[in-house]
């Protein structure tokens, strides 16, 4: 059943892959000159990537997932946060988030179901983008066959979502939904590599 609405479509250039998204701000890399309120989202969506506040995303977020679509709708589903990285930025950043979020919501927390290889630089800051690579450890058992709303912070390139979902779909897991803190703004002129995003009616 589709339970979504009013949001995204992500669609892979590679292999016509479609996933059903939501996307809640828009973020500038430092490169950019921006104004004073982008530059206060920005820096919102540092704070939470530092694991410093997550309060006002937490209840945005809880507040449109409930009020799209609804407890009953979310029933069963496991929400599923993409790991940093670092093991500690990672606990600091979603550990006490997905536990509110889950509680007040209901739904089955994935906090611990998913880790990432420990890396000594975040695949963001490698010099070379093509060599980036993406190490899930994964719980197996937890997670086959079931149902997911996957949440990452900053949609870029989309090649960690896309390594996660291959990784999930070979489970037998139904991605029914993404959640992204932001989308980073490029340059105009600057032709996506390697999705599209579609809005759905």
């Amino acid at each position: 059943m589709e339970i979504y609405k009013n949001i995204e479509s992500l669609v892979y250039k590679k292999d016509n892959k479609k996933y059903s998204i939501k996307i809640f701000r828009t973020y500038y890399p430092k490169r950019y000159e921006i104004n004073f309120s982008d530059k206060k989202i920005r820096d919102e969506i540092y704070n939470f990537k530092n694991g410093i506040s997550f309060d006002k995303f937490l209840i945005e977020i809880q507040e449109w997932l409930s009020e799209e679509y609804g407890n009953y709708k979310l029933d069963g589903l496991v929400f599923l946060p993409v790991p940093a990285s670092n093991k500690k930025v990672n606990k600091k950043r979603y550990q006490k988030f997905c536990k509110i979020l889950c509680g007040n919501l209901k739904v089955e927390n994935g906090y611990n179901y998913i880790n990432m290889k420990e890396n000594s630089t975040p695949n963001h800051l490698k010099a070379n983008i093509n060599n980036k690579k993406y190490e899930f450890i994964l719980d197996e058992n937890k997670l086959r066959g079931k149902s997911l709303i996957i949440f990452d912070d900053i949609l870029t390139s989309g090649k960690t979502f896309y390594s996660l979902a291959t990784l999930l779909e070979a489970l037998n897991c139904k991605i029914k939904l993404v959640l992204f803190l932001a989308r980073t703004i490029k340059s105009e002129d600057y032709n996506e590599e390697y999705f599209k995003i579609f809005f759905k009616i």
